[in-house]
């Protein structure tokens, strides 16, 4: 299954645990296929950084083990433009992923006939039985 990771769950998986932290570590031991675009890697690590900042004892390359299994695309002009600044639908899109990983509620969009769902944390992990 192809995902697609939000920032906000990035940070709150590294932070605050929880949900959250099971996709990340299914990531990063190559359980779970999640794709980026070197945008939203950029992005993720200057969220991190600004959040390293405000609790200094955290380790500078947290998201290393994380990154370093994520498939970084190319999104094409005419998909990016589809979804204006949801740069991560469009990386969906692009990579025919089923999810977008965000702490938003379930929601569907469409996109020439292939199908990209929005799901929170929780419902992908109860999903996946990432519990087990």
């Amino acid at each position: 299954m192809k995902i697609v990771i939000d920032t906000k769950v990035v940070i709150a998986a590294f932070f605050f645990g929880g949900d959250a932290r099971q996709i990340i570590e299914a990531v990063a031991q190559g359980k779970l296929t999640a794709y980026a675009t070197r945008e939203i890697v950029e992005e993720y690590k200057a969220v991190c950084v600004k959040m390293q900042r405000k609790r200094k004892k955290l380790r500078p390359n947290l998201l290393l083990p994380f990154t370093a299994n994520l498939h970084i695309v190319e999104t094409k002009p005419e998909i990016a433009a589809a979804y204006g600044d949801g740069k991560f639908i469009s990386c969906a899109a692009e990579v025919g992923a089923v999810y977008v990983v965000d702490d938003k509620e379930d929601a569907a969009l469409a996109m020439e006939g292939a199908s990209v769902k929005i799901m929170i944390a929780q419902g992908l992990c109860q999903l996946l039985s990432l519990y087990a």
